[in-house]
């Protein structure tokens, strides 16, 4: 047994508790359990297996038994391996099978470790020609497998990943207290006692023969591959036991093996294409830090505030790290003003990822990431890391965008649309709950587009529609950006110049500034919408229940957080629990648009149907009121306090507190105190407050209750989708009906602009 226990006392109070509760706990003397043999005999490698997936997918997985690694932590020879074959950059093995049009993403890792054998996998994300070129596929893996052997072990490429490695750790950020003992506990396991806080992280020795007897493993008679896609429905022969999953199994052809063996750089497909990574230019070797006086330590403050830009900036003054968050939106109505234009942001931020894969990857290993994300009101650029080379990544960035409509192949084109097209229909294979929230938002957010409008918009789109649209989308623009870490004022004013100088935009039409508008619903009125489970063949079938409260101030978001920190354990234990309605049962605070919240509840249940469970929710909210009512004045204020020791807790990490002051900034609200303002009004409600708030929006009969019900009939319950609906006051909506129920509904108000003026960093 191990045992690992974390506090605010001192050592000496700690050892106490320890000796105090674990003392009696007798010591056995019993050996270490070991498992000896491997599952993997002669008689099951060399086998290719066809697997047939729930959801539409196209994978090759190459699966290699060795020797077990945990003994070669200090050496980590498969992380030396996996960093080479999952490499992104020029030469790399998916550079060259993204070139052929085979591929769009690729893994390498140890995949199972167990005390005498472990597990090498090689996943690739396959295209429609790369399924049916997968022996193709695997010759060109084997390529680069060996030029991996031929070379050898370079202890270059050894001293670049030790080096990050190293930085890693000595950077760490504070994690959960629970998941890092939890963590440790494990880790005190496998590592000697010296490394049981850095095992995991650090590359101690370079060690070129256990690279090479891990390489060894990599053959292909020692493989069993796994090919996993749709298309092999109509062909398999076996079920397996548990889970009903389709497959065959059959022995790889000798002719493959020997072609997959003799392959090398040399070969037809390879084409001398495949080399081992250049030097990364991106490992940082500066870690000074920038001291920054005059600042805040819980709220940014603006540094430029024009037309065209709004920049705020936060130096790091909590967490003294050599690191930077950078998120920049592009904001602009071209990015989301309809079905189509939704569709060519996605595949905008697609293929510019894979436009700066050459230099991003390098720069991830150098632990310095950027992704970009197609947001609710634009382009979001993001990048994250070592504050020293942050600039020329962002530099990289914008140089890609610019060369955007240039470097747009058909071949890219094609492959990143049938991503889009593979993405957007695998969601109507996603769990029920996820189409319930879907539902939720489609009939409230104007902005919402539903998945079959985006697929009808794809279908129809064309390489030139993507760069007439790239162009029209950097042309006029607002830039919303956050800089926040170790960087100076004068830092992240250059940053943001960065972005501004290289794509010189526009500044947007004051009337075309994009609003997010969210349907208000009636008081007093009740909304049901039905909709049929897209998977047919799900059993599960799920509800959502919002009563939306609208626009809340300060105050009254207290009142919500403290209510559904009332409701949460209560509704969990006993829907779930005792009326074991479903194993999902949820609840939160749900937000449309930029500031409309409301109390959601969500149960998927595969033994009830929609309306037996909607009734449940109901019954439930008459009991917790009467709960409410004899709630004793002690226990409610244990439950203040624990509501105030959630938004007063402190952020463990840069991108913690980068997340919440970036929160505030994307919807305009720029309250940047919003957690400690909460947390002093918690601390000043009343259970009568708390009351009354129940009874004028939540309640059965309140006053204000505005009720949407979003309801998802799977087959097992489909006959029940059009029953009618017995109450007054309720409106049913039907999947054919939503674009007219939001044609015919209110909406809310935007919020008031807030003044900035007073927010300015004093120089």
């Amino acid at each position: 047994m191990k045992l690992v226990v974390l506090g605010k006392e001192s050592v000496e109070e700690l050892e106490h508790m320890v000796t105090q509760y674990f003392s009696l706990v007798p010591n056995k003397s019993l050996p270490r359990p070991e498992f000896p043999g491997t599952p993997f005999g002669p008689e099951q490698v060399g086998k290719r297996l066809h697997v047939v997936p729930v959801r539409e997918a196209r994978t090759l997985e190459l699966h290699f038994p060795m020797r077990e690694v945990d003994s070669l932590y200090l050496q980590k020879p498969n992380q030396y391996i996996s960093h080479l074959i999952g490499h992104e950059g020029s030469g790399s093995l998916l550079s060259l099978l993204k070139e052929l049009g085979w591929a769009n993403e690729l893994s390498a890792g140890a995949s199972r470790t167990c005390s005498d054998w472990s597990a090498f996998v090689i996943s690739i994300d396959l295209t429609d020609a790369g399924l049916e070129q997968v022996e193709d596929v695997t010759e060109v893996v084997f390529s680069y497998l060996s030029l991996l052997k031929t070379v050898g072990p370079q202890q270059w490429i050894h001293e670049e990943t030790s080096t990050v490695a190293d930085c890693s750790f000595r950077f760490l950020s504070k994690r959960n207290p629970i998941d890092y003992t939890c963590s440790l506990a494990g880790h005190m396991q496998l590592y000697a006692q010296e490394h049981i806080v850095s095992g995991p992280y650090r590359i101690y020795e370079y060690d070129p023969d256990r690279i090479t007897e891990c390489l060894s493993y990599l053959r292909p008679d020692n493989m069993i591959m796994i090919v996993l896609a749709r298309k092999f429905s109509d062909s398999t022969t076996l079920k397996e036991k548990w889970y009903g999953t389709e497959h065959s199994i059959e022995p790889i052809s000798e002719d493959d093996a020997k072609r997959w063996d003799a392959a090398t750089v040399d070969s037809t497909l390879a084409n001398g294409k495949l080399r081992l990574p250049e030097k990364n230019d991106m490992i940082a070797t500066d870690f000074s830090l920038r001291k920054v006086e005059g600042v805040p330590k819980d709220e940014p403050k603006l540094l430029m505030d024009t037309d065209v830009c709004r920049l705020w900036y936060k130096p790091d003054n909590v967490f003294d790290m050599p690191k930077v968050n950078i998120v920049a939106e592009i904001v602009t109505p071209t990015a989301f003003d309809s079905p189509e234009a939704s569709v060519l942001s996605f595949l905008y931020v697609q293929i510019l990822q894979e436009h700066c894969n050459e230099f991003s990857y390098l720069a991830s290993m150098a632990s310095l990431h950027c992704y970009f994300v197609n947001a609710r009101t634009g382009i979001e650029i993001n990048v994250s890391g070592y504050s020293h080379k942050a600039n020329v990544l962002l530099g990289r960035i914008i140089d890609s965008m610019l060369a955007f409509p240039d470097k747009v192949t058909d071949e890219l084109f094609e492959r990143i649309k049938d991503k889009a097209s593979k993405q957007y229909h695998n969601f109507l294979f996603s769990p029920p709950y996820s189409h319930a929230f879907y539902g939720g938002d489609l009939c409230l957010e104007t902005g919402k587009w539903s998945m079959e409008d985006k697929i009808s918009a794809l279908s129809g789109i064309s390489k030139s529609d993507l760069v007439e649209f790239s162009r029209r989308l950097l042309s006029r623009f607002h830039l919303e950006a956050l800089i926040h870490g170790n960087c100076s004022p004068e830092e992240a004013t250059a940053l943001v110049s960065t972005i501004l100088d290289g794509l010189t935009p526009s500044a947007p039409f004051a009337s075309n500034d994009p609003a997010l508008r969210v349907v208000e619903l009636a008081c007093g009125h009740e909304y049901v919408y039905r909709f049929p489970e897209f998977n047919e063949e799900e059993t599960n079938s799920c509800i959502e229940n919002l009563y939306q409260v609208g626009p809340v101030d300060i105050p009254t978001n207290s009142v919500m957080a403290l209510l559904h920190h009332l409701i949460k354990e209560p509704a969990f234990n006993e829907l779930r629990s005792e009326e074991q309605l479903g194993y999902i049962v949820h609840t939160s605070i749900k937000t449309h648009g930029t500031d409309i919240k409301g109390l959601l509840f969500l149960i998927q249940s595969d033994s009830f149907d929609p309306i037996h469970v909607d009734e449940r929710i109901e019954a439930f909210l008459e009991r917790f009121r009467s709960k409410l009512v004899d709630m004793s004045p002690e226990e409610f204020q244990t439950n203040v306090s624990a509501v105030m020791k959630n938004f007063l807790e402190k952020n463990k990490s840069l991108g913690e507190e980068s997340s919440k002051h970036w929160a505030v900034i994307s919807n305009k609200s720029y309250l940047f105190k919003k957690y400690q303002l909460v947390a002093a009004e918690v601390e000043k409600l009343e259970l009568t407050t708390v009351l009354r708030f129940f009874d004028k929006f939540v309640a059965k009969n309140a006053p204000n209750r505005r009720k949407l019900s979003i309801q998802v009939y799977s087959k097992k319950h489909i006959e029940k989708m059009d029953e009618p609906v017995a109450k007054e006051g309720v409106t049913l909506i039907r999947a054919t009906d939503v674009i007219e129920f939001k044609r015919n509904m209110p909406l809310f108000s935007l919020p008031p602009k807030v003044n900035v003026e007073n927010m300015k960093l004093e120089k």
